[in-house]
């Protein structure tokens, strides 16, 4: 679990924050804003992001391109535990009622 106040608003001033920034100001969701999310996906992939689901009221992260910055705890269990000690990017890439897919990476 994230607490609201432990999250760090996300800057977006690099090539990723770009596309975050992109699908943050999106007012439809059509073929364009599809392809700019598969980008995303595989951009952070790339840059060895990983995926996993979790509940929105865990998270914070509802909609599709909303990011936030988390410094992970050493004791963190759970998805994020990989990157205990480290500053993370949580960008949620698809979202459902209560659940939202996340995918997390660390932040340089």
């Amino acid at each position: 679990m994230i607490h609201a106040k432990n999250a760090i608003p996300d800057p977006l001033s690099d090539v990723s924050g770009a596309v975050i920034m992109a699908l943050q100001k999106r007012t439809e969701w059509g073929v364009e804003q599809k392809a700019l999310l598969e980008q995303l996906q595989k951009m952070l992939l790339r840059k060895g992001y990983i995926r996993f689901c979790g509940k929105t009221s865990f998270h914070h992260l509802a909609s599709v391109g909303s990011s936030c910055l988390y410094d992970v705890p050493c004791n963190k269990r759970g998805h994020l535990s990989a990157f205990r000690g480290k500053r993370v990017r949580i960008v949620c890439v698809g979202s459902e009622r209560l659940d939202s897919e996340l995918m997390a990476g660390v932040f340089k």
